[in-house]
């Protein structure tokens, strides 16, 4: 992501970006994992654990399309807990490195006691 100010250029690695929504759905209230639950142990030895679970690309325009695979508890209100996480993760991205454009996919994979 690249933001140009008065004084030059400023760029955010989509590592910085995946630390960022990584602490945004972890603090929020209903996701217990994130990416496929009961992966085999050669799929977590070759994928990257660090990863899981979240992919963010930009497209050409400039938008950042957040994809995210979440493992919910059990007996929380899905599209409720859903719109709540993608709302604070588009308000603290704006806040921290003024995207406007983003999309964000939430994907739940699972549901665990």
């Amino acid at each position: 992501m690249l933001i140009t100010t008065e004084f030059g250029k400023i760029e955010i690695s989509l590592q910085a970006l995946h630390t960022i929504v990584k602490v945004v759905v972890m603090e929020s209230y209903g996701p217990v994992d994130m990416g496929v639950p009961n992966q085999g142990f050669l799929a977590k030895l070759l994928g990257n654990e660090e990863k899981k679970g979240i992919k963010i690309t930009e497209e050409l325009d400039g938008t950042l399309v957040i994809d995210i695979e979440l493992v919910l508890e059990y007996g929380v209100r899905i599209p409720t807990v859903i719109q709540n996480i993608q709302e604070n993760i588009y308000h603290r991205l704006k806040e921290l490195t003024e995207a406007t454009n983003v999309k964000v996919n939430i994907t739940v994979v699972g549901l665990q006691d």
